[in-house]
């Protein structure tokens, strides 16, 4: 296995124009003093339900480059005994983190597709099978589809390793691996059968860089994944949001919104 760092991919979270166009409407919550206020007026209640869950979507994106800085460390410790987890423990920090957040996406992605459709689903009943009883068009619903499909094992990963307590393992031996790693951080180190210390850099340096490959070929999908749902989504909101302003106390006073 290769121990050579890769590049980190930088996720973008925010440059597309339907980003963008409910960003610049989030300003009319600016007007209001509560949310039941903000709510009496449909076109003000629509741009914020949207704007609140599409932040935490982007939010969501943003954070998938925490992860990318935990795995392209700036630097590392020379003593991994002052370090509060092993090397091995590490890894394992990150990979539970990388899976978390990168499989709740499609979760995030769902609350904004209810939002924006107006299916007055509760966030914990934003499901694929609840937005088409609620009429979401089988375009979009197929973008969602493709988006779990697209998560694929690292899916059934995650459902392994947070509901069953299975683990992944790290490196070409994954054993000496674990051992090295625990006697490197809690005592003074080991030793092999032939009297050399355990490789543990090494192998640390394996399974970092197969977390690095991880992360990169996956964000680009997400990428992909998040363009495509915000194309579809963006004259969806427009032909909802237009009719609700120029009804609204917005358009009577004449806003450039």
């Amino acid at each position: 296995m290769t121990t050579r760092f890769l590049k980190q991919y930088i996720l973008p979270s925010d440059d597309h124009d339907f980003v963008g166009r409910i960003y610049e409407l989030s300003i009319v919550g600016l007007y209001f003093d509560s949310y039941d206020e903000l709510s009496k007026h449909d076109d003000c209640k629509y741009a914020h339900d949207v704007n609140h869950a599409l932040s935490m979507l982007t939010k969501r994106v943003e954070s998938l480059n925490m992860v990318g800085g935990m795995l392209w460390p700036s630097s590392m410790p020379d003593d991994f005994k002052q370090f509060p987890v092993s090397r091995y423990e590490w890894l394992t920090v990150c990979a539970d983190v990388f899976l978390a957040r990168y499989i709740s996406l499609v979760d995030c992605a769902m609350i904004l597709v209810s939002e924006v459709f107006e299916c007055g689903l509760a966030y914990e009943n934003c499901t694929a099978q609840n937005l088409k009883k609620k009429s979401v068009p089988p375009e979009i619903l197929a973008r969602l589809a493709a988006m779990i499909d697209d998560q694929g094992d690292l899916r059934r990963e995650r459902n392994r390793r947070f509901h069953h307590g299975l683990e992944r393992g790290f490196s070409s031996d994954d054993q000496v691996f674990r051992v090295a790693s625990l006697f490197e951080h809690r005592f003074n180190g080991a030793v092999g059968p032939n009297g050399r210390p355990l490789p543990v850099e090494r192998l640390f340096r394996e399974g970092l860089v197969e977390l690095q490959r991880e992360f990169n070929t996956v964000m680009r999908k997400v990428v992909r994944q998040m363009n495509g749902l915000y194309d579809a989504l963006h004259p969806e909101f427009n032909g909802r949001f237009s009719p609700k302003f120029r009804a609204g106390p917005f358009a009577r006073r004449g806003a450039a919104l």
